[in-house]
């Protein structure tokens, strides 16, 4: 019976020295928090021939120090009566550390007495290149955008069009 016992309680720890051990959940990725300001200035449709809608060249400052561009993808009546909307597609380059992508949505509503707008952008973080490959989040950038009407041709470079916002929000799975 003691040999029993012995046997028993030796194969118990053998199969528990054996069993593979459940892998703790990961935890959630790690956000950061984001600020600073995003200008951008509408490029000459010489330099964007394949943006029938227009693109932007941008420079960020703050927690996200980069240049990059914008391409308009979609333009349209906004949210509200008296607005317009449009979608983006945005690419942040953070020199070697890799490159941001994200795809906005726009608002703009028109500042009466002027050719100016009030802008709402939300751009949803895809991911990217280098650190930025697992990102996620959401940046909220609000501001004007100046010289934007007469429509048409509406923002341009004839116009001298450009948009100055602030920026803030948060940024998740970001490699160190």
């Amino acid at each position: 019976m003691r040999y029993r016992r012995q046997f028993a309680m030796a194969a118990v720890l053998a199969i528990g020295l054996t069993t593979p051990a459940q892998a703790a959940p990961s935890a959630p990725p790690a956000c950061n928090t984001v600020h600073g300001t995003l200008s951008e200035t509408v490029i000459d449709p010489f330099g964007s021939p394949g943006d029938p809608l227009g693109r932007t060249v941008l420079q960020s400052t703050g927690t996200i120090n980069a240049i990059g561009t914008s391409i308009l993808t979609s333009v349209g009546p906004g949210p509200t009566p008296g607005t317009l909307g449009a979608t983006t597609r945005h690419v942040f380059v953070v020199r070697k550390s890799g490159q941001l992508s994200a795809l906005g949505m726009a608002v703009f509503t028109p500042i009466p007495g002027s050719a100016d707008v009030n802008e709402v952008l939300t751009l949803t973080v895809t991911g990217g290149t280098g650190k930025f490959a697992a990102a996620t989040g959401t940046i909220t950038a609000t501001g004007v955008g100046s010289d934007f009407f007469p429509l048409p041709p509406g923002p341009s470079s004839a116009n001298g069009s450009t948009f100055e916002l602030e920026s803030s929000g948060q940024i998740c799975g970001v490699a160190p």
